[in-house]
């Protein structure tokens, strides 16, 4: 790996160009993941105000502003050309705000924000910060406010999570990811990713306050998860 990237800006900054059509290869059923995300946002949750969290190329920002045109969103990232390629992805958009920023580092004012939401980011923080996260985005978010995340989640024994991974391993090389692709990801993951299981991540959602905690989607490692605010 390049010295370059061996932090997670680094990273996606060298990514940006062509990270939508990469992860389309390196994710199975991509779509479906983020498709499913926002079905399962409650149909009686009219956001005035919603913050994405890692927003990378802007897959899952296309279907906030799709389902929800007039509501004011925040899209944040630590890389600046992901920002930049959302800027140009959604210029026509002027509903849209961007931050270039570590999001476990954002400042969030109390009872501001009516949906929270991320795609493949979350993982990047450790067990500690995930709790400290959703402490912290419970606070921010308004009574009945919804946090929807998906990403990678570890596997209960470690014989599972090797399952996922090699299964994960096989159906990206159908999809048309190369080996040097494929390393390329790993080495990433190697360096910068924290899995934590569903079980811990519910058990860490309720004790931050959050009722109606569910996983509507999952395929090997990769999870929806919805969580409201009561």
């Amino acid at each position: 790996m390049p010295d370059d990237d061996r932090s997670v800006e680094a990273f996606y900054n060298r990514m940006s160009p062509r990270y939508s059509e990469a992860i389309q290869r390196c994710v199975p059923r991509y779509g479906e993941m983020l498709r499913t995300l926002i079905d399962y946002i409650p149909y009686d949750l009219r956001p005035r105000r919603i913050v994405e969290l890692g927003c990378g190329g802007g897959d899952l920002a296309a279907l906030v502003v799709e389902r929800y045109p007039e509501a004011e969103i925040h899209l944040v990232d630590l890389a600046a050309e992901m920002i930049e390629t959302c800027k140009r992805r959604f210029s026509g958009a002027p509903n849209l705000r961007y931050h270039t920023l570590d999001f476990a580092q954002m400042a969030f004012d109390d009872h501001s924000i009516d949906l929270v939401a991320s795609s493949i980011a979350i993982h990047h923080l450790d067990d500690a910060a995930k709790q400290t996260l959703f402490r912290r985005v419970f606070s921010a978010l308004r009574e009945g406010g919804v946090v929807a995340y998906a990403d990678q989640f570890r596997g209960v024994s470690d014989e599972i999570h090797a399952t996922h991974m090699s299964r994960w391993r096989e159906e990206a090389f159908k999809l048309g990811c190369s080996p040097e692709e494929w390393d390329s990801w790993m080495r990433h993951q190697d360096h910068h990713d924290h899995h934590a299981t569903l079980e811990d991540q519910v058990k860490w959602l309720r004790a931050a306050g959050f009722t109606l905690v569910d996983c509507p989607w999952r395929h090997l490692l990769w999870t929806v998860l919805i969580a409201r605010k009561p």
